[in-house]
């Protein structure tokens, strides 16, 4: 069972976030392995796939309840695989994992409530874009000028964004909150990309996970929304979502980027959109237009731009 093995690589930023690539130092060429690269395609499918479910979930349950019990569930889960080393967590981890999970709880509540307002299809693209805001923003923390391609790359993906979302003059209102959830996403990459090296991967998982649902329960709370869910098409999302597509997923992005260079992986994960997009199509019965299909284009070619040609020994 994978989970015996998630333990710290304190070489290794852990990353929790489903859609876009954490800039994590570049692991050695002889370390490249094929099988978790297609594992981390198989995670891909799953998290394109999971944007209706959640879509339709939240149409049941509410948004605050929905990411409590995920994230819960999901730490959990991780945690029974991590318990030895619970009691002895630096308090780099600790904190570290907390400002990372608090980042992450906005990521998941934007996008969650996002789809409320939104195709499936422009959520999954949407959120991409933190694929290539990450190095931008990445270069202004740290002021190392961003690389042509990468410059070239945002310029793209806005123009594609615009494309896929403009209704007129007006940007519909889950389309904006994607765009918060793909800058938050953004956020957080460049905060592991910090507090990884050097922190033991299972337990910043951890305490990721336990600080998106303890935030989740605390908003159920307050606002009143705190439900148990009432079918079990419900319990079926809250499943899926917080075992394969959350503790497990993780798990394996976590180790492919540990045995594959970031860029290989960064290229596997630009794939999340059109995943989603045909989860869309078929499983939703949305449709394109010609100018949101060239949205969608400019978007993937952004990506692809901006996480493709990095020199091999680049750290991301």
């Amino acid at each position: 069972m994978p989970f015996a093995n998630l333990r710290a690589d304190r070489r290794v930023s852990a990353t929790v976030s489903a859609s876009a690539p954490a800039r994590i130092p570049q692991r050695p060429a002889a370390r490249h392995s094929t099988g978790w690269a297609l594992a981390m395609l198989g995670v891909t499918a799953l998290w394109g796939w999971t944007y209706v479910v959640v879509q339709d979930a939240v149409a049941l349950l509410p948004v605050p309840a929905f990411l409590a019990y995920r994230f819960l569930g999901a730490a959990a889960f991780v945690a029974l695989f991590q318990y030895r080393g619970l009691a002895r967590m630096t308090a780099r981890e600790v904190a570290g994992g907390a400002v990372a999970g608090g980042v992450l709880f906005a990521v998941y509540a934007l996008q969650t409530a996002g789809l409320q307002d939104t195709t499936v299809s422009n959520a999954a693209f949407i959120t991409g874009l933190a694929v290539v805001f990450t190095p931008l923003l990445w270069a202004l923390a740290y002021r190392t000028p961003p690389r042509p391609r990468q410059t070239a790359g945002a310029v793209l993906a806005l123009a594609g964004l615009a494309l896929l979302t403009l209704k007129g003059l007006s940007v519909n209102h889950g389309d904006a909150l994607m765009l918060g959830c793909a800058l938050a996403f953004t956020v957080q990459n460049v905060v592991l990309a910090r507090i990884g090296p050097g922190a033991r991967t299972g337990l910043l998982t951890v305490v990721q996970l336990t600080t998106v649902g303890l935030c989740g329960l605390l908003w159920s709370l307050v606002t009143g929304t705190l439900a148990a869910p009432a079918t079990g098409g419900v319990w079926t999302a809250l499943v899926v979502t917080a075992l394969p597509s959350s503790a497990l997923a993780f798990f394996i992005k976590t180790k492919a980027f540990a045995t594959s260079s970031p860029s290989r992986i960064a290229l596997i994960m630009a794939m999340e959109p059109v995943f989603a997009g045909f989860s869309g199509y078929w499983l939703a019965g949305e449709t394109f237009t010609a100018v949101n299909l060239t949205g969608a284009a400019l978007a993937i070619s952004a990506i692809l731009l901006a996480e493709t040609g990095r020199r091999p020994d680049a750290a991301g």
